[in-house]
């Protein structure tokens, strides 16, 4: 039955997958309303505001130095992968300087 094409077989398989991606979808919406109720925040604002926290004697570097783009390719490059993932500082070609956003957050 399952190598012969039977198209109900696949439809029952298709709403079975469905069913459990909607599940796990509604379970993941109940833990980060859960987690917005308890903090003020979204989990990402959150993890955004700890990053800032965490890299922020890398970054007043970066505010007080004359050229952003050298200080900024000074950093280790696992650092800046993760200031970069993170939206903390943007590239644009041949210029990398700290976010407008998390310029708001920083001193």
């Amino acid at each position: 039955m399952r190598y012969n094409g039977d198209q109900e077989l696949k439809e029952a398989q298709k709403t079975q997958e469905q069913f459990r991606a909607e599940k796990l979808l509604a379970r993941a919406n109940v833990s980060n309303d859960r987690f917005t109720l308890m903090t003020g925040m979204t989990f990402q604002e959150k993890t955004f505001n700890n990053m800032i926290i965490f890299y922020k004697p890398e970054l007043t570097k970066i505010l007080n130095s004359g050229d952003q783009y050298a200080a900024i390719m000074k950093l280790p490059k696992s650092i800046r992968r993760i200031l970069l993932h993170n939206g903390i500082i943007t590239r644009r070609r041949f210029k990398c300087e700290i976010a407008s956003c998390a310029r708001t957050h920083l001193p």
